[in-house]
């Protein structure tokens, strides 16, 4: 196992792994092997290294949602980014201790697609037509020191998950951090010019009410959300070259879909629409968030089992801890519905009702 620095919080780290020793350097280093992607080997010390113990693979630890639950069943744990974490995944309260087994039964069956690494599929790839356009090049732009830090801290984090490579292409696009609520950040691209010379996909969005009056009917929902849905999409050869980003590191470029480009929304909704086609009574997917709904208990185990098959097969995987599984009333794209209603979440209802009254007319 390798310890190693979280994404959201630098100055937190957590267990991953295993991996595989490929050579021991000196007394205190050694070189660590990731067979399983496309990150080339790496040294690390031994104090942020532990022995792996294989175990019987299952897969999440279940919270109710609601509150507790004195006849809750004993929990599990998956096989995710870290065998040392627990991934969740939220079961409602209001169902039964049987009902709950089979659940737990039927994800069990699907743990490796239970993952906090992205998987990817080999049923599509996306491809950037710029036509005739000259390559374009865009000097990085100047940031902070502390940004130069998050900057370094990403580039290394994706180089080691194979996300992206080191490009000598023509083309190069500057980098955008952009903060999160959590004081996180985004790690974007700005790919304005890029994306002003690539040619449209007019592939059609699914329309959000039709998606949530679907839902709104249904007596149980689960929704599943894709694990960094576009990092799971491959690009080719040519869109690699001009998915190119800048920074004071050097010049990299992306392996897979990266957030920003014009043509990305199309290219995955079209593979969610492929994933669930014949699916549509019971199944439904805006961009990387997968619904599905019943209107009886046997029905649901049946299709939640349909769609993690399609998942599956797809090479995709899910994030736990962002499922939600067997509920009555589930938050899908900024509503919460089910049991015959649709109504808007309270805290953005509260955000409206809230806002101060104008005093001029400035």
């Amino acid at each position: 196992m390798v310890l190693k620095v979280l994404q959201a919080n630098k100055m937190e780290a957590s267990w991953e792994g295993p991996f595989m020793v490929q050579e021991r350097l000196g007394a205190i280093n050694y070189l660590i092997a990731f067979p399983t992607s496309n990150r080339k080997p790496k040294v690390y010390h031994i104090n942020t290294l532990k022995p792996f113990y294989s175990r019987e693979l299952k897969v999440c630890q279940f919270t109710a949602q609601g509150g507790d639950d004195a006849e809750w069943p004993e929990g599990v744990y998956c096989e995710g980014k870290s065998a040392g974490g627990v991934e969740e995944v939220n079961l409602s309260m209001t169902i039964g201790c049987m009902q709950r087994q089979q659940i737990k039964e039927l994800c069990t069956s699907y743990a490796p697609t239970f993952s906090a690494t992205p998987g990817l599929t080999e049923r599509t790839y996306h491809s950037i037509d710029t036509g005739n356009a000259h390559p374009i090049k865009i000097q990085p732009y100047r940031v902070s020191p502390q940004a130069k830090t998050a900057i370094e801290w990403e580039i290394q984090d994706m180089l080691q998950m194979g996300v992206i490579h080191p490009s000598g292409s023509a083309w190069a696009s500057p980098v955008v951090l952009v903060p999160k609520p959590d004081g996180g950040i985004h790690f974007c691209m700005d790919y304005c010019k890029l994306n002003a010379v690539s040619h449209p996909d007019n592939y059609p969005m699914p329309s959000t009410d039709e998606l949530l009056e679907n839902l709104g009917r249904a007596q149980f929902i689960s929704t599943l959300d894709l694990t960094k849905g576009y990092w799971q999409v491959p690009l080719d050869q040519s869109a690699k070259e001009r998915s190119a980003f800048t920074t004071h590191l050097g010049l990299y470029e992306f392996n897979v879909l990266p957030f920003g480009l014009r043509n990305a929304p199309a290219t995955f909704q079209r593979l969610v629409d492929g994933l669930l086609a014949g699916l549509g009574e019971y199944a439904v997917a805006y961009l990387d968030d997968v619904a599905i709904f019943s209107d009886s208990w046997a029905e649901h185990l049946e299709h939640l089992q349909k769609v993690l098959e399609r998942i599956r097969e797809a090479g995709l995987t899910v994030k736990a801890k962002k499922c939600q599984i067997g509920l009555n009333r589930v938050t899908y794209l900024g509503h919460q519905v089910g049991q015959g209603t649709i109504s808007p979440l309270q805290a953005k209802v509260d955000a409206i009702q809230k806002w101060p009254v104008p005093k001029s007319k400035k």
